[in-house]
C-alpha cells in the first residue's frame, strides 16, 4: 500500500499537499527536515489513533524545533490539530503522520482525504482524483 504524509504549510495562501513516503511506508529524517525547514520535533495531535484506520499508537506532527526562535509564521491548521493548542501554537510548516512504536508512517490516501475534509485543510487541486 502506498502511504502519504500531509504537508500543512503555514502560509494561508498555499494549499496543503500529499507527499508519498520515501520507502513506501515512512519518510527519512532528511525528508522531514527539508519539509519543515530545520531540525524536527514531534508534536502530539488531538486525533485519536483510530483516525489512521489501522493499528497505530498515535497521530503526530513533525514541526520545526526552532520555529519559534526563527519567528516562523503561525500555522492555523496545524495549531487546530495540536493537542495542546490552548498552551502554545504551531509555527512554520507541519507534517502529519502516524506513529507505530518508534516508526513514523504515512496514511493511506482515503485516510488523508477524511482528515483534510474534517479539519478544513485545503489541498492542491486534483489530489483526490484517481
Amino acid at each position: 500500500m502506498e502511504r502519504y504524509v500531509i504537508v500543512i504549510p503555514a502560509d494561508e495562501e498555499q494549499k496543503a499537499r500529499l507527499l508519498p513516503c520515501d520507502d513506501g511506508d515512512t519518510c527519512t529524517l532528511e525528508t522531514l527536515q527539508a519539509l519543515v525547514g530545520g531540525p524536527i520535533e514531534m508534536a502530539d495531535t488531538c486525533l485519536a489513533a483510530s483516525w489512521a484506520r489501522e493499528d497505530v499508537d498515535s497521530i503526530q506532527m513533525a514541526v520545526n524545533k526552532e520555529g519559534l526562535l526563527q519567528e516562523l509564521p503561525y500555522n492555523e491548521h496545524a495549531t487546530d490539530l495540536y493537542a495542546f493548542n490552548y498552551m502554545s501554537s504551531i509555527v512554520g510548516p507541519a507534517v502529519l503522520m502516524a506513529a507505530r512504536g518508534d516508526e513514523l508512517i504515512g496514511f493511506a490516501k482515503p485516510v488523508c482525504e477524511t482528515i483534510c475534509e474534517e479539519f478544513g485543510i485545503d489541498m492542491e487541486d486534483g489530489i483526490w482524483n484517481d
